[in-house]
């Protein structure tokens, strides 16, 4: 008896709630899977499962295998793993946060070369604009963008960029900053705090507070709000360089400098990172740099 395969087999139709599922599933015939389960029942001298005409539900006996089938497959993966890493091999999954509005233009349509080089590496990516707790999700790597706040987490700058002004292409353009006073402002609660944006022109630093017409929590939906025509945004540039390029959306005061903002990866501290969260790492810190020196010269390496 192959035990860790009939372990699955049990698992899967623990999971699944009938044989016949649970073959769909993984794509065998029922009657191999109704075998298996009863060699496993003879094998251990106990009936895991309580069968009825219309539902298949564990025994006691059963509820206990299953949490220790859930551990010893957990753990022959992780030992797979780990030998595969000794070997050179990498593979295994690399769990990563995202913003949405970097994953969707950016990382995402990027991922292909990293699959091709590491094809056993899996990567989770929960993409999201709120801020996840690394360390009791489990997170490998969590993408920040702004300022950081207070945090135990091991931060690496992994890009800088700057920030631009955009407004729909049917908006009347405004030359100089004080006219954006009382004009209806799209805020993203990811860079602005408080209604303010500050500008600078030459050694003068103008902040200006403006009048929020719209205050979001994402920064893709931001920049829909920009093309929609419902304001004036100022954001991450590489989040809105395809549409000013298109002429969708118009950059405005480019003579004035914005603030500068930063690219972050959190890793939770004290954690060892394994050799494929490394090779992430590697692979996507060039990646960000590409993206964001296309909107700043002289990036951080």
């Amino acid at each position: 008896m192959d035990r860790l395969a009939v372990m699955e087999q049990f698992l899967a139709v623990a999971e699944a709630g009938s044989f016949s599922a649970a073959a769909r599933r993984l794509n065998v015939g029922q009657p191999s899977i109704s075998k298996a389960v009863a060699q496993l029942e003879a094998y251990l001298g106990v009936r895991l499962f309580q069968r009825s005409t219309r539902s298949l539900t564990l025994t006691e006996a059963g509820r206990r295998y299953r949490d220790g089938a859930e551990r010893a497959i957990a753990a022959a993966a992780a030992a797979e793993i780990a030998a595969k890493e000794d070997g050179g091999r990498l593979a295994g999954p690399v769990r990563v946060v995202v913003p949405t509005c970097l994953a969707r233009l950016h990382l995402v349509p990027r991922l292909r070369e990293f699959s091709d080089r590491f094809p056993e590496v899996t990567l989770d990516l929960e993409i999201t604009d709120r801020e996840t707790d690394v360390v009791a999700s489990g997170v490998d790597i969590a993408l920040r963008i702004g300022t950081l706040a207070d945090t135990a987490l091991v931060a690496s700058r992994m890009a800088r960029t700057r920030m631009a002004l955009v407004a729909n292409k049917a908006e009347n353009g405004l030359d100089a900053p004080h006219n954006f006073m009382g004009q209806p402002a799209i805020i993203s609660r990811l860079h602005h705090a408080k209604n303010s944006w500050v500008f600078r022109h030459g050694s003068a630093r103008i902040a200006i507070m403006v009048h929020p017409a719209l205050i979001l929590d994402s920064d893709d939906a931001a920049r829909s709000a920009a093309l929609a025509g419902l304001g004036y945004a100022m954001l991450p540039r590489p989040f809105v360089a395809d549409l000013i390029d298109t002429g969708d959306l118009v950059e405005l005061l480019p003579n004035h400098m914005l603030e500068d903002i930063d690219l972050w990866a959190l890793l939770p501290a004290g954690r060892d990172q394994t050799a494929r969260v490394r090779a992430f790492l590697d692979w996507l810190r060039p990646q960000m740099n590409a993206i964001f020196a296309d909107e700043r010269p002289g990036l951080l390496s």
